[in-house]
């Protein structure tokens, strides 16, 4: 059986480097033997999280994004980082998905059964490293997660891929195997 991966981006900015960093991961995990669902969250627009929507029903969308979280073995995240943070559409969204009843397969089955690896691809020198220590802590802390402990992080990202989305620096692009390779073994297990 083939281990199913989902690949979002939290960005859906028009040429973003973090959709260029999940295209590539979707290359690497179908080369190394996994099957690749690439996820754009701009086809699942969602209010800002707040407690009396939540009461008025939980959003169609929402629940069919947890339902593909449910539905893979694991999640790959490239995600933008915003003043030492993850993006706020990224964030709204995990919000969302953690306010999923027991009863509609709640926390366990979008966050605690999947395994997660997160990366970053940033115009800064350390790549979006401070936004993937908030993100591990949200999706481990917050959440519930098994996050991998290897993480890419792009920097440079206006001169990190070269004309075919491949990662120029054989450093940064040796982050992004490995971070895929420790998904991929992880969610063979759950």
């Amino acid at each position: 059986m083939t281990t199913k991966i989902l690949v979002l981006a939290g960005s859906i900015r028009p040429g973003s480097f973090n959709a260029r960093l999940a295209e590539r991961a979707v290359r690497s995990i179908e080369a190394q033997g996994g099957d690749a669902t690439r996820l754009d969250l701009g086809q699942y627009p969602l209010p800002i999280y707040d407690a009396e929507l939540e009461a008025a029903g939980i959003p169609d969308e929402v629940l069919a994004l947890h339902a593909l979280f449910a539905s893979h073995d694991g999640v790959f995240i490239a995600s933008p980082e915003y003043n030492s943070f993850p993006p706020p559409l990224l964030l709204n969204m995990l919000d969302w998905l953690s306010r999923v009843r027991h009863y509609e397969g709640g926390m366990v089955e979008a966050f605690e059964r999947p395994a997660f690896a997160i990366s970053s691809a940033s115009p800064a020198p350390l790549g979006g490293y401070r936004g993937l220590i908030a993100l591990r802590h949200k999706l481990e802390l917050g959440l519930g997660a098994t996050v991998m402990p290897a993480m890419a992080s792009v920097m440079s990202a206006y001169a990190g891929f070269d004309d075919d989305g491949n990662i120029i620096d054989e450093r940064n692009a040796a982050m992004l195997e490995k971070a895929v390779s420790q998904l991929l073994a992880a969610a063979a297990r759950a």
